[in-house]
């Protein structure tokens, strides 16, 4: 008979796995602030305007306050769950691959629950509206273009955001790579010193982080038809403190025996809420798939 996995080691070996594949499979992690450890059924951030420093002309008179106006961005977390089970007579086949698969389904549902907190702070927020938008018909084409991401990034340069040390990512869809990939200056290497037609990949260009996610689970970037099969994306160039991201409950996993159900519960929560925090931290990229020549 097979060897049973005792209940000690079955959660451990279930935790391990979805803490690893978690950290993996989060495609925006480490793009937004975070806070941890939040506790109560709401947090406010605060958001200060900027102030100037003023002349005193060495005058040793009092030095008067100056005054600081601030708004309060509320951000409200919501209690995320999944639960899988394993039937007793499964018994003989609780496993290591049993559980890997377990965690693995698991895993990637914390993946992406926590990529679409970030991305929905942004597509649900009533300051949509205000965020600037470079427009489709900019630069070589009408995906995702050298000319479109230097734009987006002017723009908040413009605003005193600081874009330097890979402090903006940019969110896209998977489908607008291709467009990229087809911009001479984002592939010749006269332009860069990075070959992303060799292997693919685009992670740093203009000195934006890029993000690519895919289009089969909620952590996608939305997208508009807009006839003739063209799909069309607004997508979002995001400096680190343009959003905050609070967790009252980091991912957690458990695995359990229910004796009376005669059945394994294996569970993973998570708590968490995002909101914008300055929308002038944010710019939209818009972008067609399939791409054309502008």
């Amino acid at each position: 008979m097979t060897d049973q996995i005792d209940l000690a080691t079955a959660m451990q070996l279930f935790d391990t796995e979805v803490t690893l594949k978690y950290q993996n499979k989060r495609y925006l992690q480490s793009t937004i602030t975070e806070r941890h450890g939040t506790t109560g059924i709401a947090t406010n951030v605060p958001v200060s305007d900027q102030i100037e420093m003023s002349s005193s002309n060495f005058a040793p008179t009092d030095i008067p306050v100056t005054p600081v106006d601030e708004t309060d961005i509320l951000i409200r977390p919501t209690d995320y769950r999944v639960k899988t089970v394993i039937g007793g007579g499964e018994k003989t086949l609780f496993a290591y691959d049993k559980i890997v698969d377990h965690a693995k389904l698991h895993a990637l549902a914390g993946a992406r629950m926590d990529d679409f907190i970030k991305i929905n702070a942004i597509f649900s927020s009533p300051l949509i509206g205000n965020i600037y938008t470079v427009p489709v018909g900019v630069g070589v084409n009408t995906g995702i273009n050298s000319d479109k991401i230097a734009d987006g990034m002017s723009y908040l340069q413009s605003q005193g955001i600081d874009v330097m040390n890979n402090s903006v990512s940019m969110w896209a869809s998977a489908l607008l790579k291709k467009s990229m990939l087809n911009d001479e200056r984002v592939v010749n290497i006269f332009y860069t010193d990075h070959k992303p037609l060799t292997d693919f990949r685009i992670q740093m260009y203009e000195g934006v982080d890029c993000r690519f996610l895919g289009e089969n689970g909620i952590n996608k970037i939305p997208s508009t038809d807009i006839g003739g099969g063209i799909s069309q994306y607004l997508v979002p160039l995001v400096h680190e403190d343009a959003i905050v991201q609070i967790y009252n409950r980091d991912i957690s996993t458990s695995i359990t025996w229910v004796p009376q159900q005669d059945r394994w519960e294996l569970l993973t929560v998570i708590t968490t809420g995002a909101n914008i925090i300055q929308t002038n931290g944010i710019a939209f990229i818009t972008a067609n798939t399939p791409y054309a020549a502008n």
